[in-house]
């Protein structure tokens, strides 16, 4: 538990947009109860909070307001899982895997969904759509023109320098 915490501890930390796990060393440890909000009148019924700060090589991070009975916390918003222990870290770990796998399966989904919408999207609208002609007409034609050229070029025994 995070209140158990002690200076010179041992935690650890996923840096989740990284990724990378790290142990850190407790620095500073914290426990109080949360400060009246009146934005949120019910917090101080969910009991006393821990601060925690560590410290990561040079760099020391801030824990704030963590549940003291608690033996991990998510902070999405600054891209950190803390965790007391890597058991923890372990099966977030798992959990980000496999979300990210269900994500990439997801991907011709929805390539198909954007396929289709810019051709509506093309559809409802007349001018985009002789845009998108006139480009491809112009592409194709510089394609014939290149295969010309390499044809005369091939023909005289010459190559066509870049």
């Amino acid at each position: 538990m995070f209140q158990s915490l002690s200076q010179g501890a041992t935690v650890s930390l996923l840096y989740r947009n990284v990724p990378k796990v790290v142990d850190a060393r407790v620095v500073a440890v914290n426990t109080h109860l949360p400060q009246y909000n009146p934005q949120q009148p019910l917090a101080m019924m969910n009991g006393p909070v821990t601060d925690i700060t560590v410290q990561v090589g040079n760099e020391t991070i801030p824990f704030v307001s963590l549940p003291s009975s608690g033996v991990v916390a998510n902070f999405p918003d600054k891209g950190y899982f803390l965790a007391i222990d890597r058991s923890s870290i372990y099966r977030e770990l798992e959990a980000m895997v496999a979300a990210s796998k269900q994500v990439l399966e997801s991907v011709p989904a929805h390539e198909k969904i954007v396929s289709d919408c810019e051709s509506l999207l093309l559809e409802l609208n007349p001018e985009k759509k002789k845009e998108v002609q006139q480009t491809q007409e112009m592409n194709e034609l510089r394609d014939k023109i290149d295969r010309i050229e390499k044809l005369i070029l091939d023909s005289l025994g010459t190559k066509k320098e870049k």
